[in-house]
Order: structure tokens, then C-alpha cells, then sequence
């Protein structure tokens, strides 16, 4: 048996998408691409004359059937396989020019089967009830309740597969556009040329004199990539705006919503309520500013450290922090954390050419992959147990049948938060008292982002979107003012904003996912009462695992009633704003026994 330091030595850094293919010219892709369309080829003949709906019988069959042959064909493998190899060197253009042409082919592909759920979706109303209390049909019964739920929204046969096949044109490749153009871009910083993304990611723990420098030289940028990302974001939002006047939806972020699962109305009450306690993200900020030694704060200011914590952490203690965090929980998530090393399924290091930041990503019946940018710091350790909750997500979401064994964006974060958590503790833990001060004010940082940020930025896309829709055309100067206007809003009378603080809408790619970073928010006050739940009672973990099990099988709303959690009620989350509240008062009050303020 290894011991622990020979197990370390066994362990890859690097992903191993051998995993998927040998090669990007491996002979396979092009055999399973083919297998692809033959199948959504086989499956439109054999479904085409849309008699499957004549009986809740013939409907039960026919799903079965296509579950049945779809995931014996990965449909999104050759695809997810590109786009990975593109994260790992955005420059390869061999690479990218097979994605784009993978992309194309298989939505062609995917357009000949789109009648079926069309087809599904016409059930007329009085045979609905029929169809859904069928026994047969109950394992596909909330997919037919969405599906009927959507059906109001659907257009044509003709018009979804054109709408297909103009998503590439009018969405994606303009927002590749701007991300490319600003990853090529550099900024000369103490006589050395970096990345923007680079640039970035150091200004928070620059002085304020190397902040303020830094910062005019990104905004430099943000002005000269702001020629493509203004056309950009007007072509992303008017494409959206056709779509969804054709479709039929009324608010801007109906339709992200209901893809989200979310109702409405719990969106309605967790913006008001999150932008009514903007009062609180104001209070932060106006200790941030005495904690910096500031009369006022500029833009660049938002996210700057007061300190450092000093202490680094080799991947290899990292990986022993992060195995304790999650012994402590189960040895189950140990053992899930040792495979995705041992098998190479985490990227670690930042590289030239490598996508920064990190995520966690996986398709139907393929391995999860995790990239990060280990840098030794604090955060980094914090990333790899944000990923990997992620990661229990997708592992435990693939105990659902294939049509449930997704989630929802509304639910994304929250597993990853939960074991974010759990490594927060251990690490505080660790420090010294004035590293916990840093480490507090730090984390406090995080989560004012996470949640007042993120609500402010859905304030901005609502906006934008209705103002756009009116219009026609925004032009670069006109988004910047909404911008700091959603910015102000947050931030609060520490800051004095400028003109150009708006050009943050070039660089801020969320924005192109539209309504996306409410799941942000959402997922951060949901994870606050589940980790608080289970530090009462650590049997509470069975209750967290079947959160993590459910994937899409049910709505979110749904699947924490189960737990005794009612999202409905916004007393709930409000329970998670003040809590951020209490954590201000918290470091306020060891900042003054410290005099530092």
C-alpha cells in the first residue's frame, strides 16, 4: 500500500483528455460525429409522422426509445472535447476551427429532432392531465410539465431549427470576438508586457499608487476593444430581443428564468429584497475605505486587500487540506477528489495560451474536468474545493436518468459554495490574528461580490435590455452610464465613480450569458443555510446529498422543500443578508482591538 507521499507523487497536474480522445486528429471523432447524425437521422424518420402522441402509451415508448439510443451516442462528446482543448490554448487554430465546424454539424444534427418535443409540446391542454397521470410516464412526468409549461413559448419547426442555426452568427461568434480580442491584449506594467486577465487578477494586492496606474492602463484597453464589444453587445441583445418578441416573453429575464427553474416571483423578491440591502454592501465599503486609509475610493478600489496573507501552500498541501476538509464530511468526497487526480481530470497551473480563472465542466457520459490557476495563495486552495463541489454535483446528478441528470443554473452554485465552506473554517483556523483579519475582510469581499455585485449587475441587464429594446441601439457611452449607475447603486457615497468605470461592460463576460450571475447570489444564500444546517448537525449532510442526487428531476423550488427549506419566503434569504452583516460588524470590531482603524 502507498504511503501518502508516494500516493502524491502519482498524481497528474495536467488533464489527461486521452480520457475522451487520443488526439484531435483522432480517427474516432469523425466516427462518432457520423454516429451522431446517423442517429438524429434514424430517429426523425422513425418519429416523423408524430403518431407517438396518439396515446400515452405510444409517448411512453417513443421516450424510452430515444433515451434509450441517445445515450448509447454521446451527443455533446467530439464537441466538449474541442472546446476543452480551445481552454487550454486559445490560439491553436486547427483546434478552433474544428469546434466551430463540430458546432455546426452536430446543430444541423440536432435540428432534424427538434419537431419532437414540438410535437410533444402540442398535447392539447384537456389530454395533458391524461399524458401526465399515465403510470408509465411518471419517471418522465416534471420533463412533460416543463415541457407543456414551455409550449406557449415555441414557435415553428422551421423557425427553432433556423433560430439553431443563426445561434452561431448572431450570439457566439461575436462574444468569442471580444474574448479573444481582450485575451490577446497586454498592458506594460514595471517594464514588463502582461495579459489583461493577468492584470486583472493582481490589482487587488497593488498599492494604491501601482492600482491607480495599472487600472488606467485596462481601461485603456477596455477603450479600444470597446469599438467591438459596443457592436457586440447590441447584436447579443437585439438577437435576444427578436427571439424573445417572437417567442412571446414579456421581461427581459423571463426566459433565463424559466430555464433556471426559478419562479418569477422568487426572482422578484431576491432582487428587491438583495438591492433593498444594499445598505449593507455601503457599510463594507465604508470600513474597506478606513481599512485602506482612504478619503475616497475609485472603482479600481473595490476589491483591493488590506494585507496579505503570507502563508503559501504548495499544491501538495493544498490537496492534503482540501482531502481533511472533505474526510471530515464523508470519505466518499476523498475518494472522488484522489480519482480526478490520480486520473488526470484537474488542470492546475497557469500556463501561456491557458484560459485563466477556473471552472468545472462534463457532458452526458464523459468525465468531469476541472480547470484551475493554483498560484499557492489562499484563494487557490479555496478554488479547488469550489470546483470540486462542482464536481459532487455532476457525480451525484449522474445517478438521474439521462433527461434528469443536468441542473439548473439557479443550483449551480450551491454545492460548490457548500464545500467552499467547509475549507473557509479550516483555514481560518490556521492563521494568525492579524491573517484573520486579512482573511475575514478578504472573504467578506467575496461574498458582498457574490451577492450585492451580482444583483446590482442583474439590475444593469434589465436595463440595458428594456433601454436597448427601446431604442434600437446603445452606444458605448450610453451603456457606461447605465453601468455606474447599477455600480453607484452597490458601492454606495464611498466611491466616486467616473466615466469611464463603465467601460467594465467590455471585459465582464457574464454579461453575455444574460441573468446568469442571479444564480451567483442565489446559490451563495441558498449554500449559507445548508453549511449552517449541517454545522448544527452533521447528520444533515444525507439532506445536502439529496440535493446533490436530485440533478433536474425536480424544480429547485421543490427539491429544498423536501429539506424544509422554502425559497418562497423571503425571510430565508434575508436571514443569509444578515448574516453578511453580522460578519461587517464582526471585522469591525477586531479591526478597532487591532487599531487598524
Amino acid at each position: 500500500m502507498l504511503c501518502y507521499s508516494e500516493w502524491m507523487k502519482k498524481y497528474k497536474t495536467q488533464w489527461d483528455l486521452a480520457l475522451l480522445y487520443k488526439s484531435p486528429k483522432d480517427p474516432q471523432i469523425e466516427k462518432d460525429i457520423q454516429s451522431i447524425e446517423k442517429l438524429c437521422d434514424t430517429l426523425a424518420k422513425k418519429y416523423k409522422d408524430k403518431k407517438f402522441i396518439q396515446s400515452p402509451e405510444l409517448l411512453y415508448s417513443a421516450l424510452e426509445d430515444i433515451e434509450k439510443t441517445a445515450s448509447s451516442v454521446n451527443e455533446s462528446k467530439p464537441l466538449f472535447y474541442f472546446w476543452l482543448q480551445t481552454e487550454l490554448n486559445s490560439s491553436d487554430a486547427i483546434v478552433k476551427a474544428a469546434l466551430q465546424s463540430t458546432e455546426q454539424r452536430l446543430t444541423v444534427a440536432g435540428n432534424k429532432l427538434i419537431f419532437f418535443e414540438l410535437t410533444v409540446a402540442s398535447i392539447s391542454l384537456k389530454d395533458q392531465k391524461k399524458f401526465l397521470e399515465y403510470p408509465k410516464l411518471k419517471k418522465y412526468k416534471y420533463l412533460l410539465e416543463k415541457t407543456f409549461l414551455l409550449s406557449k413559448f415555441n414557435l415553428s419547426e422551421k423557425e427553432e431549427q433556423l433560430l439553431g442555426l443563426l445561434s452561431q452568427p448572431s450570439f457566439s461568434m461575436w462574444t468569442q470576438a471580444t474574448d479573444q480580442l481582450l485575451h490577446k491584449k497586454t498592458v506594460l506594467f514595471k517594464k514588463k508586457n502582461i495579459p489583461i486577465s493577468e492584470a486583472t487578477d493582481i490589482l487587488p494586492d497593488l498599492s494604491t499608487k501601482d492600482r491607480l496606474y495599472l487600472y488606467k492602463e485596462i481601461v485603456r484597453v477596455c477603450k479600444d476593444v470597446a469599438s467591438i464589444a459596443e457592436p457586440e453587445l447590441n447584436a447579443i441583445g437585439t438577437y435576444k430581443k427578436i427571439v424573445e418578441q417572437q417567442r412571446g416573453f414579456e421581461a427581459p429575464y423571463q426566459s433565463q428564468m424559466i430555464s433556471h427553474e426559478l419562479d418569477e416571483g422568487v426572482v422578484s423578491a431576491l432582487v428587491s429584497l438583495t438591492t433593498k440591502y444594499f445598505s449593507v454592501s455601503k457599510k463594507f465599503y465604508s470600513l474597506h475605505k478606513k481599512l485602506l486609509n482612504l478619503s475616497s475610493l475609485g472603482y479600481q478600489d473595490r476589491s483591493a486587500h488590506i494585507g496579505k496573507v503570507k502563508k503559501k501552500f504548495s499544491f501538495d498541501e493544498a490537496v492534503s487540506i482540501v482531502k481533511n476538509s472533505f474526510s471530515s464530511i464523508d470519505q466518499k468526497y476523498v475518494l472522488i477528489f484522489e480519482k480526478f487526480l490520480k486520473d488526470g481530470q484537474i488542470d492546475v497551473y497557469p500556463r501561456k495560451g491557458k484560459k485563466g480563472g477556473g471552472f468545472c465542466a462534463s457532458v452526458l457520459g464523459t468525465p468531469t474536468f476541472i480547470l484551475l490557476n493554483y498560484t499557492k495563495d489562499i484563494r487557490s486552495v479555496e478554488t479547488i474545493a469550489h470546483e470540486m463541489g462542482h464536481a459532487f454535483h455532476i457525480h451525484f446528478s449522474k445517478t438521474q436518468p439521462p433527461h434528469y441528470s443536468h441542473y439548473p443554473m439557479s443550483t449551480a452554485e450551491v454545492a460548490s459554495t457548500f464545500f467552499e465552506n467547509g475549507i473557509l473554517d479550516i483555514l481560518y483556523e490556521k492563521l494568525s490574528t492579524k491573517e484573520k483579519i486579512v482573511f475575514l475582510h478578504s472573504k467578506l469581499l467575496s461574498d458582498i461580490t457574490t451577492v450585492f455585485r451580482q444583483i446590482a449587475c442583474f439590475n444593469f441587464e434589465n436595463e440595458f435590455h428594456i433601454t436597448l429594446k427601446q431604442k434600437g441601439y446603445l452606444s458605448s457611452v450610453e451603456i457606461q452610464k447605465i453601468m455606474i449607475k447599477h455600480m453607484s447603486a452597490y458601492l454606495g457615497p464611498s466611491f466616486k465613480l467616473t466615466e469611464d468605470d463603465g467601460l467594465d461592460y467590455v471585459r465582464w463576460m457574464h454579461l453575455r450569458m444574460f441573468f446568469y450571475t442571479i444564480s451567483y447570489t442565489f446559490g451563495f444564500l441558498v449554500s449559507k443555510a445548508l453549511y449552517e444546517n449541517y454545522k448544527k448537525d452533521p447528520l444533515y449532510i444525507k439532506k445536502v446529498e439529496q440535493f446533490l442526487s436530485s440533478g433536474a428531476s425536480m424544480s429547485p423550488k421543490d427539491i429544498f422543500k423536501k429539506m424544509g427549506i422554502d425559497i418562497t419566503d423571503p425571510k430565508f434569504f434575508e436571514s443569509g443578508l444578515k448574516a453578511i452583516d453580522a460578519d461587517i460588524t464582526k471585522l469591525e470590531k477586531l479591526a478597532k482591538k487591532a487599531k487598524l482603524i
